[in-house]
């Protein structure tokens, strides 16, 4: 992970921009993803994942990452706006599956300003 171009094809499903994580990030991350015990359920069941709410309980604000590899917003943007059609709906541009790992200044814009349009 020592070299950014390994990093960004080694990480190339979970981050657009791999190449600017740390070596030591990149391993931790990989060491995470290998841990993680419940993955093989939530890829086995993605359909119910997200069930039908209108209206929703709360605001609900749905942020996608332009270039998720894992989950491409083309090919499940439609469902989610029909099994959540009171959902604010948003393309979050240059970053892969997890954007904190690309751009989490983005992120944390994202979310406050959802967070303070709830308030309003």
């Amino acid at each position: 992970m020592k070299s950014p171009r390994l990093r960004r094809r080694a990480m190339r499903d979970l981050a657009w921009h791999g190449d600017r994580i740390s070596a030591a990030r990149a391993v931790e991350v990989a060491n995470d993803a290998l841990g993680c015990s419940i993955i093989y359920d939530v890829l086995r069941n993605g359909d119910e994942q997200v069930v039908a709410m209108d209206p929703p309980p709360c605001p609900i604000t749905i942020a996608w990452p332009e270039k998720d590899k894992v989950h491409p917003v083309e090919l499940y943007e439609t469902a989610v706006k029909e099994r959540l059609p009171c959902a604010v709906f948003t393309i979050l541009p240059g970053v892969g599956h997890v954007p904190t790992l690309d751009d989490p200044e983005l992120v944390a814009r994202t979310i406050l300003a959802a967070t303070s349009a709830a308030k309003g």
